[in-house]
């Protein structure tokens, strides 16, 4: 025989359901209220009760409407009645928001689900709310940054129309410059060295013209010539300068002897007075690549400074070290030498050393600094020292012609 388990369901009275609806009415986590037509709270769960202020009176013990509730101020009478109203017409509502201050200080945004008891036209509404301030803080803080990118691009955007501004500006500007350097080149070619070719041609006239030239005579056509050759130099210097620092200077590289241009050189420089220029005795050099044209002013700009800083009784040697990759041509003088200062900055543009109480020793700064340009756009290097016995040294190292 079988027995059977029975389970037996007690009864449960209408006032213990209402008592266990209560309790989880009670227990909710979120917030919830029940209010009839004119906004007085008739019921709220706990979550809804610790967010109400301290000065609130306790929907327990006394009559409370949704709008104190709510926060002070005339826009919590607004929301609540236009909630009210809006319920009653519509019978619910969803996805409203409102926000208030916990007793504690913090803003708290709700975010709310209303119906009716008993569907539209009801007497009273459950408002079941949900807290959301992480989400607005979220969404206030993505606000802040967007502000913030929008603020950060618009700045952008201007320096950006500012640097294109500046930019056009500075293009004009080079323009500029660069159809001034062309006016420069032609004014210096044309208007200036014409000129000084015609007047050394006269006073040579003029010499070979005169039947018995006195020693004032022969000492004024010898500094006529002097400062139109001088001038003449610095129309040069200045002409190579202006070509070569805007890449405006063809170069005709090809294999040279180094011992032809410098004999040019040394014949060119030893014309204009009676110094001795000794020269090595180098049966066997490497050619070296390079400009013809532009090593001989390179090698005269170089004899001719030690010539203006050498005392008038002194020589004037060259020297060449030949090494596997390049020739390297120093010319050594026997003046003061070069201050510690000076051997740094000597092949700066416009750069002078002080010559002390020589008035020989005129110039532009601008020898040595044409003989750094040429020397480096032809694949060399120079550089400046000091004797130990005394006077300088200046070298030019040009490579050697590959085959």
């Amino acid at each position: 025989m079988s027995r059977q388990s029975r389970v037996t369901q007690l009864p449960v009275s209408p006032e213990a359901e209402r008592e266990l609806q209560a309790q989880a009415w009670r227990q909710m986590l979120d917030p919830a209220v029940i209010v009839d037509r004119e906004g007085l709270i008739l019921a709220c769960n706990d979550s809804f009760e610790a967010l109400l202020p301290d000065r609130a009176p306790s929907p327990v013990r006394g009559a409370l409407r949704l709008a104190e509730a709510l926060g002070d101020g005339p826009g919590p009478k607004l929301e609540s009645r236009w909630l009210l109203e809006t319920l009653e017409a519509r019978g619910s509502l969803r996805g409203f928001e409102v926000s208030l201050t916990s007793p504690a200080g913090e803003s708290i945004t709700l975010e709310g689900h209303a119906y009716a008891l008993g569907g539209a036209g009801a007497r009273r509404y459950a408002i079941v709310w949900r807290d959301v301030s992480g989400r607005s803080r979220h969404e206030h803080v993505l606000s802040r940054r967007l502000e913030e990118l929008d603020v950060s691009h618009t700045r952008q955007t201007s320096e950006l129309a500012q640097k294109v501004a500046a930019l056009a500006r500075a293009n004009w500007e080079l323009q500029e410059l660069d159809q001034m350097r062309a006016d420069f080149i032609s004014l210096v070619s044309h208007q200036i060295r014409a000129p000084l070719t015609n007047m050394l041609g006269a006073v040579e006239g003029m010499q070979a013209g005169c039947s018995s030239p006195t020693a004032v005579c022969q000492r004024m056509f010898s500094i006529m010539r002097d400062q139109i050759a001088r001038l003449n130099r610095l129309v040069k210097d200045v002409l190579s300068m202006t070509r070569l620092e805007s890449g405006d200077l063809a170069l005709q590289l090809e294999p040279v002897s180094v011992m032809s241009v410098l004999k040019q050189a040394v014949d060119q420089v030893g014309s204009r007075g009676a110094r001795a220029f000794h020269l090595p005795y180098s049966p066997v050099l490497p050619m070296v690549m390079a400009d013809r044209d532009h090593v001989t002013e390179v090698l005269v700009n170089l004899l001719d400074n030690a010539d203006k800083y050498s005392p008038p009784s002194s020589d004037i040697r060259v020297e060449i070290r030949p090494t596997e990759t390049e020739v390297v041509v120093s010319v050594l003088d026997s003046g003061p030498g070069l201050r510690v200062a000076d051997l740094e900055r000597i092949f700066e543009k416009f750069y002078r050393a002080e010559a002390g109480d020589s008035q020989r020793a005129y110039g532009y700064g601008l020898g040595l600094y044409v003989c750094r340009l040429l020397t480096e756009a032809q694949g060399g290097r120079i550089w400046a020292a000091n004797r130990p016995e005394g006077g300088s040294n200046f070298s030019v190292a040009l490579p050697v012609a590959r085959p």
